[in-house]
């Protein structure tokens, strides 16, 4: 049963204080929550600020980045012209680009691949700032096997597929978005490329003011880095009414109406061709479960609750974004924020809300989720534990506090499932807890008490924290622990949000995580002293920096 109008503000306004608190639980500054349907904007509400230091309000009007929602647009995009006989879902994508000097690998992937994340590319370096050269300084990356596919996400695909359509058109793939979709939909005050010209009408982006370490509730924000951006994985840039007007049109497809600027032909397209999985899912009690996430063509194809959704998450340096489409109901919803790519408030915050709507749909309450993620009540890791120096870590169940080195401090949960913490001593990486009972904080183990004293052994000239310019992945540690590497990241749009193993795979190459698969590398530069001075990420070099 479709949600009346008055329903679906009846939910929003249940949501709102839960939208306004998160500015104190996550790395967030403000944002703007929206519902649609098929004839376009429902409600909308916005929170917390736009710009902190001048004290600007978050209004439905501003404009945010919504980073790879983008990619919905560069599938419509190479939708057309496989219907219009120009391309086709199953050829190689190096025919078209015999000037980037792609690896025969990579000149292979498939344009269906591409669009699927199931070509077997890692996830790309974002290192320089136009698609043309990412793509030439990518041109030998590892290409993993895709037989049989799996669904392993990757901006570069897309920025292939963007200099793909410039190929066979001679037009930028902005240039496309914005005459073919953008105009047609009525995304009126949206942009297919995000200029210096566009600067004030954008919410200011955010970050945490120390990317050196994880962030936890208290930290300080600071304006992220602002660039112009065209790329195929992430262009666009749009306000609630935009995006509204996006919704709209997907559900009037998904209902069969013909005519619209995404056709109904279109819309089955993009939801039918599936990978095996889709993007990771986050649904704290509160929301609903999701069922099934398939990746389909520039869109996560979702069995949420009983209803058949679309969704997709947008992450940018100072933006983060999620839209959810509700073909069942037909009842989209939007959040767009300012936090920056790797916050998962709009996710969490847009199934806070779906959920909500379906309540009202169906006549039952549904209690909202809670995000505050400071530690209470039961917790699987409490005790007393000692580190490799016989140092107790005290961990209390009942209020979430640490006890460590005669100092005390909070713990805090992340929505991956890791933990944060403000004690001074234990800043630098995240907590996590290990299903032998143990805790490990970088190349710390914490082992309980009684179980005797960690080793941690030498330290590899690999060990060390590197940092490079990019804002998207700034900095990592790598750690040595029981004799293997680790990869540390505190945060950053585009690092993991996991401790990953490295696997040397040849010498001083390794292999980014500890499944064979994975297709990404980080390779050691020279040694000096003992330590090694800089590595190269799938492309991007990062040097060791001078403060460990």
């Amino acid at each position: 049963m479709r949600p009346s109008p008055e329903a679906a503000r009846r939910a929003l306004s249940r949501v709102a204080p839960l939208a306004e608190a998160s500015t104190r639980h996550f790395p967030l500054a403000g944002g703007v929550l929206a519902l649609a349907d098929r004839d376009g904007l429902v409600d909308s509400f916005a929170f917390g600020h736009a710009d902190l230091e001048r004290g600007v309000p978050t209004s439905a009007a501003h404009l945010f980045e919504i980073g790879s929602i983008s990619k919905l647009f560069t599938s419509l995009v190479i939708d057309r012209l496989v219907a219009e006989g120009r391309l086709a879902h199953g050829d190689p994508v190096g025919a078209h680009l015999p000037w980037a000097g792609l690896s025969p690998s990579l000149s292979r992937a498939r344009v269906v691949g591409l669009l699927t994340h199931t070509a077997g590319l890692p996830l790309g370096s974002d290192g320089l700032a136009d698609d043309a050269g990412e793509l030439w300084a990518s041109r030998a990356v590892a290409v993993a096997d895709v037989d049989p596919p799996r669904f392993h996400y990757s901006n570069l695909g897309y920025l292939v597929l963007g200099e793909v359509a410039r190929a066979l058109t001679g037009r930028r793939l902005p240039e496309l978005v914005a005459e073919w979709l953008l105009g047609p939909l009525g995304m009126a005050t949206a942009r297919s490329e995000i200029a210096w010209a566009d600067r004030g009408a954008l919410a200011t982006g955010y970050a945490p003011a120390r990317p050196d370490r994880p962030w936890v509730p208290g930290d300080p924000l600071a304006p992220a880095p602002y660039f112009e951006t065209d790329s195929a994985a992430g262009n666009v840039a749009a306000g609630a009414a935009d995006m509204a007007a996006l919704v709209a049109a997907l559900l009037r497809a998904a209902a069969g109406e013909a005519g619209g600027a995404i056709s109904p032909e279109t819309f089955a397209r993009v939801t039918t061709t599936l990978a095996p999985t889709g993007e990771p899912t986050h649904t704290p009690p509160g929301t609903l479960a999701v069922s099934a996430s398939r990746y389909g063509l520039g869109l996560n194809v979702e069995r949420v609750g009983e209803s058949l959704c679309v969704t997709h998450g947008g992450g940018m340096v100072g933006y983060s974004t999620f839209l959810l489409v509700d073909c069942t109901l037909g009842l989209g919803v939007v959040v767009l924020t300012n936090a920056n790519g790797d916050a998962l408030a709009s996710h969490l915050l847009a199934r806070a809300l779906h959920a909500q709507v379906v309540a009202e749909a169906s006549a039952t309450t549904l209690a909202l989720p809670d995000l505050d993620p400071a530690v209470r009540g039961a917790l699987p890791g409490s005790g007393a534990f000692v580190d490799d120096e016989g140092e107790a870590l005290l961990v209390s169940a009942g209020d979430g506090r640490l006890s460590y080195r005669g100092l005390e401090g909070a713990l805090y949960s992340t929505p991956t499932g890791r933990f944060v913490t403000d004690h001074p001593e234990l800043r630098t990486f995240h907590l996590d807890h290990h299903p032998g009972g143990h805790w490990t904080h970088g190349p710390t183990t914490f082992a309980p008490a009684g179980a005797g004293r960690p080793a941690r052994g030498p330290s590899p000239a690999l060990a060390g924290r590197y940092r490079s310019y990019s804002p998207w992945y700034p900095e990592f540690r790598v750690v040595a622990r029981a004799g293997r590497l680790y990869l540390n990241a505190p945060g950053g749009v585009e690092a993991p949000d996991e401790e990953v193993e490295l696997i040397e795979v040849a010498p001083g190459a390794y292999r980014i995580g500890a499944d064979p698969w994975l297709p990404e590398r980080l390779v050691a530069g020279p040694v000096r002293d003992g330590e090694v001075v800089a590595v190269v990420r799938d492309g991007l070099g990062y040097s060791r920096a001078f403060r460990a």
